[in-house]
């Protein structure tokens, strides 16, 4: 499997702290996010399994944390070849299967007609757009910090976005320029303003200004679960490639 967005994807949401062991990324963020909290077995290693598991499980309890194991593949009973044994260890250890996940596609970007009434774009995060999201996604408040750390780590080119109605901040997204490709990141809406195509509007702000940029490729993640984004991204043009799924310690 080409894991070309997997790596994309760590550079557009960069987690603390890293550790690189044997073709697996370790990713530490305070336990913000499984993203940022997860073991990501990226290329074939040398050393035994079972040792590189009982390493990252005794360096994950090194910073109070339950290990979460990040495994791609088709779908959950179709891991990609390289990860099949590690996914059937975990299961074995028993850790238990959450938030399967949609890596969908577009590859053939064009110049929308965006609706740009309301909608900033700018190159960075400013506070504004960072309260925003924390309030619309109800971050705890024990997280703030390591949110904002994490966005300013960021380090490709972005497109902030956001959805202004009456003068305030109802809706926010970022893309991440990287290879040929922008991802889109962040995606939310505040509760009492969804079903309105105000997430639509943004994407397509992302995208329109990644056009500008010669960018002809998008990609992006959704939970199996969300139906609502699902069905807005298949209008949209974006197609499943793969998927990916967490494991952690029962």
């Amino acid at each position: 499997m080409d894991f070309t967005i997997e790596e994309m994807s760590l550079n557009a949401w960069p987690s603390l702290k890293t550790v690189l062991y044997d073709g697996w990324v370790l990713r530490f963020s305070n336990g913000y996010t499984n993203r940022a909290n997860s073991v990501n077995p990226i290329y074939p290693g040398k050393i035994n399994l079972e040792e590189k598991l009982r390493y990252c499980e005794e360096i994950y309890s090194r910073y109070d944390q339950t290990p979460i194991f990040k495994i791609v593949g088709i779908s959950n009973d179709k891991p990609c070849n390289e990860q099949e044994a590690i996914n059937e260890k975990l299961i074995n250890l028993n850790y238990v299967l959450y938030d399967e996940t949609s890596i969908r596609i577009c590859d053939n970007l064009e110049q929308s007609n965006a609706c740009m009434e309301g909608i900033i774009v700018k190159s960075d995060f400013y506070d504004n757009w960072k309260n925003s999201v924390i309030v619309h996604n109800k971050i705890q408040e024990r997280h703030w910090p390591t949110f904002k750390a994490m966005l300013d780590k960021i380090p490709v080119e972005k497109i902030v976005v956001s959805k202004e109605v009456d003068g305030q901040i109802i809706g926010c997204g970022f893309g991440a320029i990287e290879n040929g490709y922008v991802g889109v990141f962040d995606m939310i809406v505040k509760e009492e303003f969804r079903g309105k195509s105000y997430g639509r509007q943004i994407i397509q702000a992302i995208l329109s200004e990644a056009f500008k940029k010669g960018i002809r490729k998008s990609y992006l993640q959704v939970v199996i679960k969300n139906s609502p984004a699902i069905k807005l991204y298949d209008k949209m043009g974006y197609r499943e490639v793969y998927r990916y799924w967490y494991r952690k310690k029962a």
